[in-house]
């Protein structure tokens, strides 16, 4: 794909917007924020979180485009409400931050966000993803690994059920 520097800087900026913009959302807006209905909106959801996994996948190749999308869905939540992977974009995003910024306690911060998103969506279909990505990537820097084999257990077993 075609991007090169420019398109991966443009990538690294945009999580560096995102991240501040969920750092400086209050935690009360993020609890009340409305289960997204539109049809439009959720088709659009449902392609850029593929779309996410796809570029994960691809590797280095197209890291820009996985930064690019992973920043995007989070603007979507924020913006239009919850859907079904709000919570494992923000897990996603998380692991971005890490990965561009280094810094594990903005990390931490939005994983832990995205934990008690998860916990107000009640979605099976995100639980597994946003268990794994959180813990693969980010806590296991920051807890001991015992601490989290419970929430491994349900991850896992809310996946084998979707």
């Amino acid at each position: 794909p075609r991007g090169g520097v420019m398109g991966l800087m443009k990538a690294v900026v945009s999580v560096r917007k995102t991240v501040k913009m969920v750092k400086q959302t209050p935690m009360e807006v993020l609890d009340s924020l409305p289960v997204a209905t539109d049809p439009s909106k959720l088709a659009i959801m449902s392609f850029l979180t593929r779309l996410v996994d796809l570029t994960f996948l691809g590797g280095e190749k197209f890291l820009y485009l996985l930064l690019l999308t992973t920043t995007k869905v989070v603007h979507m939540t924020l913006l239009h409400g919850l859907f079904e992977m709000s919570a494992t974009s923000l897990t996603d995003l998380g692991s971005v931050s890490l990965f561009v910024m280094g810094n594990i306690d903005t990390a931490q911060y939005i994983e832990e966000r995205a934990l008690l998103m998860q916990e107000r969506l009640k979605s099976e279909a995100g639980k597994a993803k946003t268990f794994v990505n959180s813990h693969l990537f980010v806590f296991h820097h920051v807890k001991p690994l015992q601490s989290f084999s419970k929430q491994f257990l349900d991850g896992y077993q809310s996946g084998m059920r979707t």
